[in-house]
């Protein structure tokens, strides 16, 4: 807790300070408890900046409300230029790190050996962890071998945004829940059109088009068991050239032309039909979009026998290091079903893993014309992010290959001809192979 220095003290107030300590006072005081007992210590570390690290605060500052008992330093680390990396990975290694710590399940794995198992605690807290987390969001932290490494906080999921406005004014029809890729592909070339600042376009270029074009047309990354790299199928190298195709006909901005305005930016100038719409950033879209357009969004594209979303989740874990392991499960549990008051917090940002909130006061909250329900939604869908924590490595390599075929102009068989060996590589090396 922060104090103001006093910028000048009286005698008076001084020798009324004294006083008052010379006193009896039953009320809780410093690291004591109201009946005079050491208060429990946990230290937890989260990471985010501008509202998610809002959100983190606010969360743990209920979790607080609800135990005083127990005295919290809480720390909210940038991930901006690698400093939670470098910060989490230090204090790892050296066993220094906090009570609670911040973990996404597409880690995969990486840094399981530092994470106490949480089945123990499930089983004596006697909870069916299935009727009060929300639906698909506990099995992305079990490890292969049966290990809970962690409890999950929120995810969030895409959907696909669109602009009324312009869908009009070019005469195309409004998207539905029932269009695939190629529908999609198909109707964004119809929006190109201009040059330069008064160019427009289809689809946005966005951060997470890499990862879709895995599946888009079916395909997977990998095996089920995180085994078999399946990358080197015609399905990806299909959801590849579809991308490829959508940049060289500027249905979708070439690399340049990306570069000249912030992605989201485009589809809120008007520039763009179309977006890949997350549920982190539903709020400050419809924001900057004010009246200036009508639109609305459906779910992603469908995809044949495959998940046609990518899911970001993130969660809490207890380092086997931890010095105070019960208050650290007590707000584990309570961050991730138990403190309704939390959930709200968190689903300001997301949506939140605790089942009841989820399914009520997220599920109504509405930014614009959207409606968080259109997220909930969107999870029997998705897909956990594909080139995490221990598979970063093949990450790096799939990402030339996306580049080399998005904007080197190169066709998938070309890309993968050149790259794939490198991938299958660093994809063994993962697996301890």
């Amino acid at each position: 807790m922060k104090f103001r220095k006093l910028m000048a003290v009286t005698l008076i107030g001084m020798m009324s300070a004294s006083l008052m300590a010379c006193g009896g006072n039953s009320k809780e005081t410093g690291n004591k408890t109201a009946d005079g007992k050491e208060k429990e210590k946990l230290v937890i570390w989260s990471w985010g900046a501008d509202e998610e690290k809002k959100s983190r605060e606010t969360m743990v500052e209920a979790f607080q409300k609800a135990h005083p008992e127990i005295e919290i330093e809480h720390s909210v680390i940038p991930t901006a230029d690698h400093v939670w990396d470098q910060k989490m990975t230090a204090a790892l290694s050296a066993g220094t790190g906090p009570d609670v710590i911040q973990m996404s399940p597409d880690y995969y794995g990486l840094y399981t050996e530092y994470y106490e198992d949480l089945n123990p605690y499930v089983e004596k807290e006697g909870v069916d962890l299935n009727s009060v987390v929300t639906e698909g969001m506990i099995e992305p932290y079990y490890r292969p071998d049966g290990k809970l490494e962690a409890m999950p906080l929120l995810e969030n999921v895409f959907v696909l945004a669109y602009n009324k406005d312009m869908f009009d004014q070019f005469g195309v029809e409004y998207p539905t829940a029932d269009w695939t890729w190629d529908d999609l592909a198909e109707a964004a070339k119809k929006f190109v059109g201009g040059e330069g600042a008064d160019a427009t376009y289809g689809m946005v270029n966005h951060w997470i088009d890499a990862g879709l074009s895995v599946i888009c047309k079916g395909g997977s990354a990998y095996s089920d068991d995180l085994k078999t790299c399946e990358v080197n199928s015609q399905a990806v190298k299909d959801g590849l050239n579809l991308f490829g195709d959508l940049v060289q006909s500027k249905a979708m901005p070439d690399d340049t032309a990306a570069k000249s305005l912030p992605k989201e930016q485009l589809f809120v100038s008007g520039h763009a039909a179309m977006y890949t719409l997350g549920g982190f950033e539903t709020k400050l879209i419809a924001e900057e979009i004010g009246d200036n357009f009508a639109w609305d969004a459906v779910p992603m594209p469908k995809v044949e026998n495959g998940k046609n979303n990518l899911m970001y989740a993130t969660g809490y874990a207890m380092l086997k290091t931890s010095k105070n392991k019960d208050a650290a499960w007590t707000f584990l549990k309570e961050a991730a079903y138990e403190n309704e008051d939390m959930a709200k917090e968190t689903s300001k940002i997301g949506l939140t893993s605790c089942k009841n909130i989820a399914e009520t006061y997220y599920k109504d909250l509405e930014y614009g014309p959207i409606k968080n329900s259109a997220f909930l939604d969107g999870l029997a869908g998705a897909k956990l992010n594909i080139w995490g924590g221990a598979f970063s490595a093949a990450g790096d390599v799939y990402t030339q290959i996306w580049q080399s075929v998005t904007i080197d102009g190169k066709s998938a068989d070309e890309a993968m001809e050149e790259y794939y060996p490198a991938l299958e590589k660093a994809f063994n090396e993962a697996n301890g192979n």
